[in-house]
């Protein structure tokens, strides 16, 4: 019997599309591809489709075994961003909402109770009629949804009554659906949320397999249905991609800076606080130290007040950059920030870059991202009321910078976590 599988992956956000969600099934079907597997992606094509962020370097990393089908689209949220502003349009983790805006609030409410379950539902029919022409064409078995945007999965559903046994149905939840933690943020009716409760039910109980990064997740999704066991579960965490880090011998932290970085998305729901108070009262402390702190993506207004008010010019913000800049600027750093937003169960992707890239790392929050900085020996976790344990912490760092001591994970343990050790995990499920 031949091992070598043919895999078609459905999924909104592909290059040109920046963030971190893309990078889940860039890399996965990367290394499927190396693996042998024959693999298509469709996707929706970047002059229809509304992303958060853009970030041409991606197309790069595409393998270029994988099979790329693009698609139109109806996008409202295209439409109501030139009504409202692009900034008022909520970005990749709600980060910049303001929920007492009432633009805002327009936009959530259109969002929530007229575009379920988000406004890149109007991809469906058009991908919808795609995979059946690639199906049938390529001859294929395997059908891998992964979302957010949820109304991916609404595609699978689709395609699954409609083929039924003549293909296996395996759903990727990059995220939560209904417990999703900024959900409260959307403005649904009773109306709206309770289709969001069916949909996300039906998903779960008609797909044959459902993969997502954590037990957390897993556990959520398990609540929404009596209809399904655990076993229906594979868990296939994020990860980080070797070749992504091969300037890791050349680029290094300048000497003369005790850098600490935030790279990605920040949301006020997060609740950094405790980090910019303890490292606000250690520059305080050592007036002469050269500590600094520089912000390299999305930071909320409020936080860019509440950083400027104990950091004052030592902190820095700067717009997203292409993901190689993003993995340049982890390495260029001294300490690197992890903030959880406090759910159990599931690990960032972002963890595992700050993984790979060998610097110090300090986690607000604890929980799975925790252990794995633990056993990588990479760096402590803390929780929001520990502000002295994490100034003492930091102390120590800083101590160490001076005096000139290597700071050095376990490589070793990193390589359970690796984009190619994954992907031997999905091909075991297109078996």
């Amino acid at each position: 019997m031949n091992s070598k599988k043919k895999v078609l992956v459905i999924a909104y956000y592909w290059p040109p599309s920046g963030g971190a969600g893309v990078q889940r099934w860039l890399k996965l079907t990367k290394y499927l591809a190396k693996l042998g597997h024959e693999v298509h992606v469709l996707s929706v094509a970047p002059e229809k489709a509304s992303y958060f962020h853009v970030d041409e370097s991606l197309k790069n990393d595409i393998h270029p075994n994988v099979n790329v089908h693009l698609t139109s689209s109806f996008e409202p949220i295209n439409i109501y961003s030139r009504l409202v502003g692009k900034k008022n349009v909520p970005t990749a983790g709600y980060s910049n909402v303001d929920e007492q805006h009432w633009k805002q609030k327009l936009v959530s409410g259109i969002r929530s109770n007229i575009f379920i379950p988000d406004p890149r539902v109007g991809w469906k029919n058009y991908a919808y009629k795609n995979a059946l022409e690639i199906i049938k064409t390529e001859n294929i078995q395997n059908v891998i949804t992964t979302s957010p945007p949820h109304s991916t999965q609404l595609i699978g559903l689709k395609l699954k009554r409609k083929l039924k046994d003549k293909i296996k149905w395996i759903v990727d939840f990059r995220d939560p659906w209904t417990d999703i933690y900024y959900y409260p943020l959307l403005q649904h009716s009773k109306f709206s949320h309770n289709i969001n409760l069916k949909l996300e039910r039906q998903v779960i109980e008609e797909s044959d397999r459902i993969i997502t990064v954590g037990e957390g997740f897993k556990a959520s999704f398990l609540s929404k249905t009596k209809k399904v066991t655990p076993a229906k579960f594979e868990i296939v965490s994020n990860a980080f991609d070797p070749d992504d880090f091969k300037m890791k011998d050349e680029v290094h932290p300048d000497k003369d800076v005790f850098l600490a970085s935030y790279i990605g998305t920040v949301s006020d729901k997060y609740a950094p606080d405790i980090f910019f108070e303890a490292l606000g009262q250690l520059a305080k402390d050592f007036p002469n130290a050269p500590i600094r702190f520089k912000a390299t993506g999305v930071v909320s207004e409020r936080l860019q007040e509440l950083i400027t008010d104990y950091l004052g010019d030592k902190a820095s913000f700067h717009d997203p950059v292409p993901h190689e800049l993003a993995v340049h600027a982890m390495l260029k750093s001294r300490l690197l920030l992890l903030i959880t937003p406090g759910i159990e169960g599931t690990i960032p992707g972002k963890t595992f870059e700050y993984l790979a890239s060998g610097r110090r790392i300090i986690s607000i929050g604890k929980g799975d991202s925790a252990k794995a900085i633990i056993q990588c020996e990479a760096g402590a976790a803390f929780e929001r009321s520990e502000k002295e344990v994490l100034y003492e912490y930091l102390k120590e760092a800083l101590m160490e910078y001076q005096n000139n001591v290597h700071f050095e994970t376990n490589y070793e343990e990193l390589k359970k976590m690796s984009w190619d050790y994954k992907a031997a995990q999905v091909a075991q499920l297109l078996e």
